[in-house]
């Protein structure tokens, strides 16, 4: 019964770890005018470490990204999105902007 009392506690200690870590960032994406460019921007974006989930609106022109804080950031991401031909702006997420 102790065995598994530890085993539940270590779990516990280890999920708050990684949820302290993740964090979301959108962007307002322009440039984007076809059905590909979302697809183009999600793939640019998960070719980074520590990228958890990626949603991109062609209606919405923007991306929503959920990350591991400690492996990439908010800027890289950025990068990423700009580097394949398309300018992010950061936002704030909210209800609005969210996928």
């Amino acid at each position: 019964m102790r065995r598994i009392q530890i085993v539940l506690i270590t779990f516990g200690i280890f999920g708050f770890l990684a949820l302290a870590r993740a964090e979301q960032v959108c962007f307002e994406v322009q440039g984007m005018t076809c059905a590909t460019c979302p697809l183009t921007v999600k793939a640019a974006v998960k070719k980074l470490k520590g990228i958890r989930e990626v949603t991109a609106s062609l209606q919405k022109n923007n991306a929503v990204v959920d990350f591991d804080s400690q492996k990439v950031n908010a800027t890289e991401i950025k990068n990423a999105i700009d580097g394949v031909g398309y300018k992010a702006i950061p936002q704030v997420c909210n209800q609005n902007n969210k996928g």
